[in-house]
Parts: structure tokens; sequence; C-alpha cells
């Protein structure tokens, strides 16, 4: 006696949990998903893509070019170039560092001074034309940073008030230089 063929599974009828589609298009899809979660982890914790926006950072980062942070490593020095949370300006600004914190700076006749020595690591002598708020003397707190942008003519950086100095808990990231 023959015995009866068994219903293919998945077949119409055959009371199958998911439709086609969703069978062809699971396995995808959960990759998909686990990849965009993967994404959003790294940019959350670990790197984080950000533009440059005006002419502040010329010429070492032009307006309009991508760069990646680490948001990861937080030990800064002089002459980083950092990402952080900036209220006045509401947005992220990109800045170099030009102080630690500890360190007594001021601008006098151009000339960036960082603990009574001329620091012309980073900026020429006689290039600062406008010293704002670091024409005296500015000590920075333990949590604090002095930042400056590359293009000293037209940036926004701790010289102005609505700007001031950077706290460490608004440092967003560290920005990678791939050259």
């Amino acid at each position: 006696m023959a015995q009866p063929q068994k219903e293919a599974r998945g077949a119409k009828g055959s009371g199958a949990r998911f439709p086609a589609a969703v069978r062809d298009w699971g396995k995808p899809l959960a990759v998909l998903l686990a990849l965009a979660a993967l994404a959003w982890y790294v940019s959350a914790f670990w790197f984080q893509l950000a533009l440059i926006q005006g002419e502040s950072m010329e010429p070492a980062y032009r307006s309009g070019q991508l760069v990646v942070l680490d948001k990861h490593r937080k030990d800064f020095r002089a002459g980083d170039v950092i990402a952080f949370r900036c209220q006045e300006a509401d947005g992220i600004l990109i800045k170099r560092i030009a102080a630690l914190p500890g360190d007594t700076l001021w601008i006098l006749e151009g000339t960036l001074y960082r603990n009574g020595e001329p620091d012309t690591d980073f900026f020429q002598a006689g290039s600062i034309e406008d010293a704002g708020m670091a024409a005296e003397p500015v000590t920075l707190s333990e949590e604090e940073f002095f930042v400056l942008g590359d293009n000293l003519k037209d940036s926004r950086d701790s010289r102005f008030r609505e700007i001031g100095a950077v706290n460490r808990e608004d440092i967003v990231g560290k920005v990678i230089r791939w050259r």
C-alpha cells in the first residue's frame, strides 16, 4: 500500500509560519540590521565622521572635508585637533589645542606664550592679530583647554568670550590625521 505524500513545506495552504517573501529576505535583513547596530555602536563610542564647515582650520583642513574623530582616546596634547560641543555656536566646532589644563597663556604682540615661553610650534610668532581675552594672562583649570583655529584671521575660538576655554566633558573626539 502506497504511503500518502507529505505536502511540501511552505506550500500554499500548508500552514507555513512565514510567507515566502519573508523567508527569502529574512537572512539578508537580519545581516543588514546587525551591520546597522554595529555601525551605530562604533559611531557612538569609538569613531565618527565629521564635516569641516568654514575656513577656520585652513590650510590643514578645507571646508567640506570629511574627517574621522577618535572618540575613545582622551590623552590630548598641544597641537591635537579636536571636535567639541559649543552651545554658543549651537553645534560642534573643530579647532587645534593651543594650551592644556593647568597652563597659563597669553598672546603678546601676536605671539602665543604658554607657561611663560613663546610657543611657535603651531602658530608663527607675530601671526595672531586679535588676542581677544588672551591679551591678559589666562590660567586654565584642570579640565579646560584653550583652542585656536589654524586660520587665525577667520576663526572664532577660545580668544573670544562666546567660545572661551573648552571643558574636557565637551570634547567629542580627536581628529585622526591620515597623511
